[in-house]
């Protein structure tokens, strides 16, 4: 994301490039496609930007690939400028990110090459999977014009950051990562059973936007959420809720959370399936392994698994559309009484954070891993620190355990920092160890 990035990760993500060069041809021929085609279309600086980190990653150096490297080389910007300020390279990041997702959920649903740039980073992936993924092409129609204008806002500014679920290739390999020592491959050191990653429903946070009301689990796996409210008819927007109810949405940032999730655990032979969470039933979850993505106002299947004794409780719930607020129930020196969304008044930079859990099953056979940010950012930055290679070692040794020693239950508070609703960066603020009462 900026030139802020971590040099651990930095370094990772330098080091899965190496070898390239022997695929030079049919990179190039797939960028060529990749610009040339609709997702791309009308885009010359995405264009650019694309076809920029990839020629370095190809012949230039890639440790050039920061973000003011890239606003000076580009965008032509001065040596001194201030990225602070000028959030070009940042957010043309972001809108490559998208339209790759884009890409690869139509036109390239085929292609033998997959090039990614995760969360955090300027140095772009190649991968090359063994089966080709098979995407049927899907899109979000535009939402009508509401006369309200708290709607429009609300949920326009939601669309903005939605995609459709049926772009992943459920169940099928997204490529690999290299990365040992994560704390996603940590959570599940060794599990028999497939592990299943669920994603959040953003089709449900848009209609608790719209209705100003939000639904339990119950009322999630009854599908009553589904039941058409008399708001439809009357504001005409029968064809936008036929499509919040016929389609699976969630947002970018679990689409790549979840690609990179699924690659670090089958780098490690794990099996992994990716899901989303409207295709899920109760029965799902009775045993086996699961990362859950969201919080239960996205995915309401995170409310199967509290948190025993947690530490970091959500406070009340808030009107649809506003973030929840984690409370501390037991602050350590420097840590505050409850974390919410906030400015920071020396640089203006957005703070926001996630929660992250790890747990047992219902039935103690397996693991559960929740991811609940405060926001789309939140959550996505979750995973991009989760998966750095150090992450369980620095876990590990801020509980005093020895290397390679199993996690325990625990549960963390992750700070993320947001320009322009794009994640900057991220740290590990507050960890605690899960205590189980005998019952």
């Amino acid at each position: 994301m900026s030139g802020k990035l971590d040099s651990t990760a930095h370094a990772a993500a330098v080091a899965k490039i190496s070898g390239l060069a022997a695929h030079e041809t049919e990179v190039r021929a797939h960028l060529d496609e990749i610009v040339k085609g609709p997702a791309f279309k009308g885009s010359h600086r995405s264009q650019a930007f694309l076809l920029h980190i990839a020629e370095r990653a190809l012949h230039g150096d890639p440790e050039d690939l920061r973000e003011r490297s890239i606003g000076i080389s580009l965008f032509g910007r001065d040596a001194a400028y201030d990225t602070a300020e000028d959030a070009i390279v940042r957010v043309t990041a972001s809108d490559v990110r998208k339209r790759l997702l884009q890409h690869y959920g139509t036109a390239g649903a085929d292609a033998r090459i997959r090039i990614s740039l995760p969360p955090g980073s300027y140095v772009p992936e190649f991968s090359f999977p063994e089966v080709p993924i098979e995407v049927p092409a899907a899109a979000l129609p535009a939402p009508p014009k509401f006369k309200r204008t708290l709607l429009i806002a609300a949920t326009a500014s939601l669309l903005l950051l939605v995609a459709t679920a049926s772009w992943l290739t459920l169940g099928r390999r997204f490529g690999s990562a290299t990365a040992t020592g994560n704390l996603i491959q940590a959570a599940f050191p060794t599990t028999p059973s497939p592990i299943q990653v669920v994603v959040a429903d953003d089709g449900l946070v848009l209609i608790e936007v719209l209705l100003g009301r939000r639904f339990g689990l119950q009322e999630y796996e009854n599908l009553e959420y589904l039941q058409t409210p008399d708001l439809v008819p009357q504001k005409g927007i029968e064809k936008f809720w036929r499509s919040l109810s016929n389609r699976a949405v969630t947002n970018i940032g679990d689409l790549q959370n979840a690609d990179h999730m699924a690659g670090a655990l089958r780098a490690h032979n794990r099996e992994v399936t990716v899901r989303h969470a409207r295709q899920m039933h109760a029965r799902d979850f009775r045993s086996g392994s699961f990362i859950v993505l969201g919080s239960s106002i996205s995915n309401p299947w995170a409310a199967l698994f509290p948190v025993p004794e947690s530490n970091f409780p959500y406070g009340q719930l808030p009107t649809p559309g506003l973030p929840e607020v984690i409370l501390n129930r037991h602050p350590q020196n420097g840590e505050p009484a409850a974390f919410q969304v906030h400015k920071d008044d020396r640089t203006g930079d957005k703070i926001t954070y996630s929660r992250v859990s790890l747990v047992q099953n219902l039935t103690n056979t397996g693991r559960v891993l929740l991811l609940e940010g405060q926001s789309m950012s939140a959550t996505e930055m979750s995973g991009e620190l989760l998966l750095r290679p150090d992450s369980a070692a620095k876990l590990r040794k801020m509980f005093g355990l020895s290397a390679g020693a199993p996690l325990p239950d625990l549960e963390m508070i992750l700070e993320v920092t947001e320009q322009n609703e794009i994640g900057e960066r991220v740290e590990l603020v507050a960890a605690r160890k899960l205590v189980h009462r005998p019952e």
